[in-house]
């Protein structure tokens, strides 16, 4: 048995296979995961000359935070007191991160206690005002 088709029927049936290809990519699409995106990401782009700004002074004024920890505590030894905040940042959870505020000690020493905090890579951002001039100051370490 032969089956005849025109032009006519060609078309339509065409047309409806791509319309099922299309409709078949929408609905797979929408049941996908949100993309994750930072959704402060225009509040961070307008600050971002601030950021910038506090983050060379750190170098221009030679206050870089000496940084030395062991196995149970982080010790953070700035120039001159500062007061201030860690944030810990873990890329893997961001769930696990957290902002500790710190004054630093009479010898310009903070001791952050590691027990509460999961080993591995932790981002920390260190942001701390002295003299009327705010810094910031990121360093990244890995907890065994």
């Amino acid at each position: 048995m032969k089956i005849k088709l025109n032009w006519g029927k060609g078309l339509i049936l065409g047309m409806g296979a791509f319309m099922l290809y299309i409709t078949t990519m929408g609905v797979y699409m929408f049941r996908q995961a949100p993309d994750d995106f930072d959704h402060q990401y225009y509040e961070k782009g307008l600050a971002f000359d601030s950021v910038y700004n506090q983050e060379k002074q750190v170098f221009t004024d030679k206050v870089q935070p000496k940084i030395k920890f062991d196995r149970n505590n982080l010790y953070v030894n700035f120039i001159e007191p500062a007061d201030g905040s860690i944030l810990f940042q873990r890329l893997a959870d961001p769930n696990l991160d957290k902002l500790l505020a710190f004054k630093s000690d009479s010898g310009n020493v903070v001791n952050v206690p590691l027990n509460a905090f999961s080993r591995g890579r932790w981002d920390l951002t260190f942001t701390w005002k002295n003299g009327g001039k705010k810094y910031i100051y990121q360093q990244k370490i890995n907890l065994q």
